[in-house]
């Protein structure tokens, strides 16, 4: 067996009145901009809007909707490496003398 490492991303987020949301994804800008919809998605204020994430405005949105209600709101992106299997798909080729 062989082995190979991918990245994933979960993105936790919760207010403390529905179930905490978490998701998974394949790269760190499908992680922000999951978190950017849903932060958006709870404020009045700021609108939801197709564009490429920025970790930095995002954090920044995400921070200030957090301290209306710091006790119950919390929002985390994390970076993970998986280990996966990566089976053989042939057998291996023995070397016939000459």
């Amino acid at each position: 067996m062989t082995y190979d490492a991918v990245s994933a991303y979960t993105v936790l987020f919760g207010d403390g009145e529905a179930p905490a949301r978490v998701s998974v994804h394949g790269s760190a800008d499908e992680a922000w901009g999951a978190l950017d919809l849903l932060v958006r998605g709870r404020s009045r204020r700021w609108r939801a809007r197709p564009h490429t994430p920025d970790e930095g405005r995002v954090t920044e949105l995400a921070e200030r909707w957090r301290r209306a209600d710091p006790a119950r709101r919390y929002w985390q992106v994390s970076p993970h490496r998986l280990r996966v299997t990566v089976p053989a798909i042939a057998d291996q080729r023995t070397v016939r003398p000459a």
